[in-house]
């Protein structure tokens, strides 16, 4: 039997998500303290309170192992069956503080609160990021080289070369050519489906590819050794100026793992809609739809599904808002 996932909350200092009838009254949610209570806070609770827990000295994604979550009574139990695998949530590098905080997670067993993820020999610092560097995690690629392989399990080669070129841009890495070459397959795994392509020209095509990101982001990608040769040229124009901006965008944009799992909380007739529309998409087949319904009964909530169902097959959604 495979084990289950449990996807870990991530959420900076009074940030999470709440949600609430809309008929609730706001002064009752807000002096509830159960909405204070989330996967993550009770984790540090737990490495505070509980015996086994302190015992353990567990990391984040290795809690759900021994101890069980209660949606309804937002606390954690232990575990006496069941096997779980823990996932925290994917945070990208331009999240700043968020990504941060995951990656402190990721690494420090038995934090007891966010304080204690900032405080190093003694030393509480103002910021997660200042944490990282002080716990020498930031030191060499090896979180870089974990969130690249993690996020080669699930996101399409094309996401991961986005992620590939904002790493390259916003975390510094030290060697970006080993990252390259560990990390070339996955993020060429479309282009390998080329009929007859040779290697050397599937190398040029993701290249090319992570060279109009950096442009996106104001960059080149000859400020960076990726290949021998570092004066990478290319033989046709960059196809960021070959197709508009907004595609451009659309195509680059990163799929988290929680919209990932929206259509498994779609209602019947959500549901039906959904199926509909992407068997259209997916047989190639031309269609328009009009999704009727007054506001709250979860429009956007069915759009959001299927923009990330679309975009995680490689197809480009163009998602627009048109006002009246």
């Amino acid at each position: 039997m495979n084990p289950s996932v449990y996807h870990l909350q991530l959420h900076l200092k009074d940030q999470q998500f709440v949600s609430f009838k809309t008929t609730a009254d706001l002064n009752t949610i807000l002096n509830n303290p159960a909405i204070r209570r989330t996967m993550l806070t009770e984790f540090f609770s737990m490495n505070t309170t509980n015996r086994k827990a302190i015992e353990l000295q567990l990391l984040y994604k290795d809690f759900p192992q021994y101890f069980v979550w209660s949606t309804r009574d937002k606390m954690w139990t232990q575990r006496k069956q069941g096997n779980v695998i823990g996932r925290i949530v994917t945070c990208h590098p331009t999240e700043g503080e968020k990504y941060y905080l995951r990656l402190l997670l990721m690494n420090i067993k038995g934090p007891k609160s966010y304080e204690d993820l900032r405080t190093v020999n003694g030393t509480c610092y103002i910021t997660f990021r200042a944490a990282a560097e002080k716990n020498g995690l930031m030191a060499c690629d090896n979180n870089l080289v974990e969130c690249l392989s993690e996020a080669a399990t699930y996101q399409m080669p094309q996401s991961l070369r986005r992620l590939f070129a904002t790493l390259l841009v916003y975390c510094n890495p030290a060697n970006p050519k080993e990252l390259w070459q560990t990390f070339e397959y996955p993020m060429s795994e479309d282009f390998l489906l080329i009929p007859n392509i040779q290697t050397d020209h599937i190398r040029f095509l993701v290249l090319d590819d992570i060279n109009n990101i950096l442009h996106s982001l104001g960059h080149n990608i000859n400020e960076f050794t990726l290949i021998s040769n570092n004066n990478f040229s290319f033989s046709t124009s960059s196809t960021i100026m070959q197709q508009p901006t907004d595609i451009h965008l659309e195509r680059n944009i990163i799929v988290t793992t929680a919209d990932l799992l929206l259509h498994t909380k779609l209602n019947k007739e959500q549901q039906n809609a959904y199926n509909v529309i992407l068997s259209r998409i997916f047989l190639n087949k031309p269609g328009a739809f009009f999704v009727d319904g007054p506001g709250g009964t979860g429009k956007t909530y069915l759009y959001r599904a299927l923009l990330a169902t679309v975009r995680s097959k490689g197809f480009i959604a163009l998602a627009y808002h048109l006002i009246p």
